[in-house]
Formats: structure tokens, C-alpha cells, sequence
């Protein structure tokens, strides 16, 4: 029964269908996940070459639901890979968008952070649990870890 689920709030930086590494990794695990909990995610639109479609560019927030795992999308500015000031715009922008869309996330049990670079992850995180009142986790040998409760990748 969904209700009995507690509620997983992760914070990465890119999601499915972005072509990051990591947002192809996470989408398995999140999946993996929705047996025990309630996964959301926060995440910037898809954006990874640096370029954002326009169907992405009129909104501050978007909210989507990809094979069962619901998804917060904020919009970012476009980047340039060889221009450090636009990559860090495009991060400082995430950083502060995902705080905004935390609140948006509602109530969550735990909260999971996998960014780039990792102390963007690591401040997400804390803030969050901060604002949530609730578990922050981490990932250790691939298994997911939220404050003695683990959870196996599938």
C-alpha cells in the first residue's frame, strides 16, 4: 500500500532521460526503490550538453513522473562545458532552485544526495534535513544507507 511507504527525497544533479552517467545510474536505483518507499527526486531539466530545450525554458519548477518515481525538474540556465563561469551559474542556480523546490517535495522520511561537485551534494543534503526534519543517506559499496535502515540495489 503506498501510504505505508516512507517517503525518499533524492537530490542529484541530473535524472533520466539526461545522458549523464549518474542520472542513468540513479534512474535504476530510484526504480529499484519504489517496492519499499515513495521516491521523488530533485533534479535540474535536462541539460547535460548544456543546451535546454524550450519546453523547459518557461517555468521555474517542473513536475514530471517517470516509471513510477515522481520528479522535480528546475530550470537552469544553459552552459557552456568551457566556460567555467557559465558551468557555475548553472550549478549555483540548481543549488538554490533545489532548496525552493524541497518545500514543493512536501513531508519526506529521508533524504538521499548524489551532485556534482559532491559539497553541492553534501550542502543540499544537510539543508534539507534540516528543513525536513529527517534522515540524511548516503551510498556505500552500492548499497543505499539511511541511518541503519539499508536498502539493496536491485
Amino acid at each position: 500500500m503506498m501510504a505505508d511507504k516512507k517517503k525518499l527525497l533524492i537530490f542529484a544533479h541530473y535524472y533520466a532521460p539526461d545522458t549523464a552517467s549518474t542520472g542513468q545510474i540513479l534512474k535504476d536505483q530510484a526504480e529499484g526503490m519504489l517496492s519499499e518507499f515513495d521516491v521523488t527526486v530533485i533534479c535540474v531539466v535536462p541539460s547535460y550538453g548544456g543546451t535546454i530545450e524550450d519546453k523547459y525554458k518557461t517555468q521555474k519548477y517542473y513536475f514530471e513522473e517517470l516509471n513510477g518515481v515522481k520528479i522535480i525538474r528546475v530550470r537552469v540556465p544553459e552552459f557552456s562545458k568551457t566556460n567555467k563561469l557559465s558551468r557555475i551559474k548553472n550549478i549555483v542556480s540548481y543549488f538554490f532552485g533545489a532548496l525552493g523546490a524541497s518545500r514543493k517535495a512536501g513531508k519526506q522520511d529521508y533524504i538521499f544526495t548524489i551532485s556534482q561537485p559532491p559539497i553541492l551534494g553534501g550542502l543540499l543534503g544537510v539543508l534539507g534535513k534540516w528543513q525536513k526534519h529527517n534522515t540524511l543517506g548516503g551510498t556505500i559499496g552500492g548499497l543505499i544507507y539511511f541511518a541503519g535502515y539499508k536498502v539493496k540495489h536491485r
